[in-house]
């Protein structure tokens, strides 16, 4: 009536009775809008019928319903009707109007049961006209489906009339409504529409809609993800009679495996779509345990069941290589590892902090892997705490927060009790050095006295903010150089050491001397008025100014003091600050459980902008570091008052050590300070310092850069400083072991060994191919075609060593350490070697799926530059 209608309407006539030859029967209402007018209908069982209602007609048009033939309607009765004869009901003729199409297509004239519900759903605007003038069957039933599958919670049509496909038609059984209003349908509306998306979404759509037909369209999804594991190779032993549970919620149709697999993975891609799919994964948990077959959760990527089941597995794996560490059970652990981090909802909340625990869990565990000479010298005890410890330290206490599982907390705990006793055994080794250095006062050589860094470390890094942390260990400082470097701050290092710096302390390790010897410039107690008065003649700088805590108090409205940003902005070279949440921690919550970040920190993160924004260099730094309550033992009738050191009386227990020296600013320059991290003399609170530990006596100092900078006052863009450990295995099988250099190898990377010793000849080996690679006339000519931005040989030689040592794959952060590659220029130093490596399209080196590790191809490299490989 509508198609009738709006083709008298467009003609422009002045007739406005419209009559069409059908049975005299009408339910619906008696007016009806199109467009800006009025249809009012009137059925008509005689000729005098359709004359009174003729004769009534005022407005808008007037459609009447008869089944009185033309010729009996007479002359003069049909010269009032449009055309000036009745219409007849053509409904294929009414559809081409419709969609003002001027052919239709055969398929869509085959199926008969489409011209009645297009008429009956067409919209109250209308089809929308075909483009092209042909009316195909994928166009006419596309915008049907679209219409009598109906909209989302957002009024959007589940299904698109252009383009209706298998994650569409998934989502939309999610919608008990929208399932309802298709069961409503008439039986030939609903199989032939069904049957047309069959054919147009696929077997993953075919399937879902028998689901549908069966009654169990709510279930479509969970459905899908159980057929996929149950139609999979190598379960035909206990998927049987599940297989038969599942066909019957199909209408007991076969599906055959490969579209089980096609079904699945439809399933699986909707899931990924959804915010919160955690109701479905749980009824395909349900399903299977229903259908008998939960054993095999455990070999889906994506059931919360099976990540369980993934994490238990590497639980017991990091226990296999605790109690017998070789290579293969190491290679064990970096297996299971990556099939834990390979199931979907690993990087998704809630499941994310256990992912991020159990790869700390797998970090500590190569950590053990690796050598553990005893440090030859005081140096070398805190370089290798600032260098490794501090990661350490930053994984033992993620991995002690340990898991909700029984069975993976209680390998957690058997993992932290063996880095525990490793840690207590560097730290007896580091206060026996510590003891000795300061009772003979020898020369610190490396390390930098704590009193003497604002002259020696800051002054001569210009226009800087210098951040002291009070209570920073450097495990504390680890991650928080992690974040700004990935907030766009170049790290800086110290060229001559290569790595961050660290500070040797006074003792103890408690704020009213470290700190104040450390802002004073001198050995002394002291407070905030000590500290102030001093800080701008130790830096050199009659500007400097120094802010404490109360001086940071901000006004509403402000990030940051406007004084202390006025500072920042001024002229001054160096600006200091203390900062006090890592000292106050300790007494009012627990640092243990603490994620330390920017934002962590109060006022850090407007300081580093500010910073940023005022083109300063930003130095963090502390006074001395701190150790966490974790079961300590307390130690009494020492006569302390402070709980990690005590005067130099009585006899000096298991655990402590006694130190004395004119760097002992307490106790009369002899006090007794506990070295194990589980020793107190006081009450217990959340943490403490004072003591000889690593974690306390190491003092980190660290330089960030706003922008890339070449070289600042003999600080260099620093390499990646995590450990290699950090990201990489330490029990891969290397082709080839470094060849002698002239220079030292960067220090803490010794975990790149293997397990395995490797010949010399091998060694030489690996030479011979660099050697004769970058020696040879396609090299040369490689290196004139990129011109200027051709990478020195020496830099290209060390990525390739790096990477042919390390396997074939490297995490980015290993390579930036292992070949000494700032690693803020890392990716575009990877860049210009892999222009000069890569002849005729062919890139020898390329990025992992993962997008963190290099991997390098011996093979391709060796043919197309015509070296045997080594």
């Amino acid at each position: 009536m509508r198609a009738i209608v709006g083709k008298v309407q467009r003609a422009d006539r002045e007739q406005r009775v419209v009559g069409i030859h059908a049975r005299p029967e009408w339910a619906g209402e008696p007016s009806f809008p199109l467009g800006d007018t009025v249809v009012h209908v009137r059925p008509c069982p005689s000729a005098l019928a359709v004359w009174e209602a003729v004769k009534q007609h005022r407005d808008g048009y007037l459609v009447v319903l008869t089944d009185v033939d033309d010729g009996d309607l007479g002359i003069g009765l049909r010269a009032h009707l449009a055309n000036g004869r009745l219409f007849a009901l053509r409904p294929w003729e009414m559809i081409k109007q419709s969609f003002e199409a001027r052919t239709l297509d055969p398929l869509l004239l085959n199926e008969g049961w489409a011209a009645s519900a297009l008429a009956r759903w067409e919209p109250t605007e209308g089809w929308p006209p075909v483009p092209g003038g042909a009316l195909t069957r994928d166009h006419a039933l596309g915008h049907l489906a679209s219409v009598v599958f109906g909209d989302d919670i957002g009024g959007a049509p589940y299904l698109l009339p252009e383009h209706p496909d298998t994650l569409s038609l998934l989502r939309w059984t999610l919608d008990p409504v929208a399932l309802g209003r298709l069961a409503a349908l008439p039986a030939d509306v609903r199989e032939g529409l069904t049957r047309w998306l069959g054919d147009v979404t696929g077997p993953a759509g075919v399937w879902t809609l028998r689901a549908v037909a069966a009654g169990h369209g709510g279930d479509a999804v969970p459905l899908a993800l159980v057929a996929g594991l149950l139609w999979q190779d190598g379960v035909q032993s206990v998927a049987t009679e599940a297989r038969g549970l599942v066909r019957a919620r199909l209408g007991g149709a076969d599906l055959p495996a490969e579209q089980a697999q096609t079904w699945a993975r439809a399933a699986v891609a909707l899931i990924g779509r959804l915010d919160y799919p955690g109701s479905l994964l749980d009824r395909a948990e349900s399903l299977l345990l229903e259908f008998n077959a939960t054993t095999l959760i455990a070999k889906s990527a994506l059931l919360p069941g099976a990540y369980d089941v993934r994490l238990r597995n590497f639980a017991k794996a990091v226990r296999q290589a605790l109690s017998a560490p070789d290579a293969a059970t190491l290679r064990q652990a970096e297996d299971a590892h990556v099939h834990l981090v390979s199931h979907e909802l690993a990087a998704l909340p809630p499941l994310i902090s256990r992912t991020a625990t159990a790869r700390m869990a797998l970090r500590l565990v190569r950590w053990l892997a690796t050598s553990d000479e005893p440090a030859p010298t005081l140096a070398d005890a805190l370089h290798d705490q600032v260098r490794t410890g501090a990661y350490v330290e930053w994984a033992f206490a993620d991995v002690w927060t340990g898991d909700p599982d029984d069975k993976v907390a209680k390998a957690y705990r058997t993992l932290l009790d063996a880095v525990a006793e490793r840690r207590s055994g560097r730290d007896r080794v580091l206060a026996q050095h510590l003891a000795t250095a300061v009772a003979a006062d020898s020369d610190p050589g490396s390390l930098v006295p704590i009193e003497s860094a604002l002259a020696t470390l800051v002054r001569p890094l210009g226009r800087s903010l210098l951040v002291v942390l009070d209570g920073m260990s450097a495990g504390v400082l680890a991650e928080l150089a992690d974040e700004l470097v990935r907030s766009r701050w170049t790290e800086l290092v110290d060229s001559a050491l290569g790595h961050r710096r660290v500070l040797l302390p006074v003792l103890p390790t408690v704020t009213e001397v470290c700190r104040t010897s450390l802002l004073t410039g001198t050995l002394r107690t002291g407070g905030q008025h000590d500290e102030k008065t001093a800080f701008s003649a130790v830096t050199g700088d009659p500007q400097a100014c120094l802010f404490h805590k109360n001086d940071l108090r901000t006004p509403g409205g402000h990030s940051l003091d406007p004084e202390v940003k006025a500072a920042i902005d001024g002229s001054a070279k160096v600006i200091g600050v203390v900062l006090n949440a890592v000292d106050d921690s300790l007494d009012k919550m627990d640092p243990g459980g603490t994620t330390w970040t920017l934002a962590q920190v109060q006022h850090l993160q407007a300081l580093a902008e500010a910073a940023r924004i005022a083109g300063r260099t930003l130095i963090l730094t502390s006074d001395h570091g701190h150790v966490v309550e974790r079961g300590s033992i307390p130690l009494t009738g020492t006569n302390a008052t402070s709980a990690r050191w005590r005067p130099a009386t009585g006899q000096v227990s298991e655990g402590e050590i006694a130190v004395q020296g004119k760097r002992v600013l307490l106790g009369g320059g002899s006090v007794v300070l506990p070295w194990r991290e589980d020793l107190r003399y006081g009450s217990k609170r959340a943490g403490y310092h004072g003591g000889a530990s690593a974690a306390e006596v190491a003092v980190p100092f660290a330089v960030f850069s706003p922008s890339p900078v070449k070289d600042l006052a003999g600080w260099k863009p620093a390499p990646a400083q995590e450990p290699a450990w950090w990201n990489t295995t330490v029990t891969h099988r290397r082709e080839f072991a470094a060849a002698p250099r002239a220079r030292k190898a960067p220090e803490g990377q010794g975990a790149l060994i293997a397990l395995d010793e490797v010949a010399s000849p091998q060694q030489s080996a690996l030479e011979r191919f660099l050697d004769e690679l970058l020696g040879s006339e396609l090299y040369a000519a490689q290196r004139v075609r990129a011109g200027r931005a051709a990478p020195d040989v020496t830099r290209v030689r060390g990525v390739l060593a790096a990477l042919l040592e390390g396997g074939g794959r490297l995490h980015e952060s290993t390579l930036s350490a292992v070949a000494e590659v700032p690693a803020a220029r890392l990716r575009s130093v990877l860049a210009a070697v892999r222009r000069v490596l890569s002849v005729d399209g062919y890139d020898p080196i390329s990025y992992d799926p993962d997008g963190v590790t290099v991997v390098i191809s011996v093979d391709v490299l060796a043919e197309q530059f015509g070296v045997a490989a080594p």
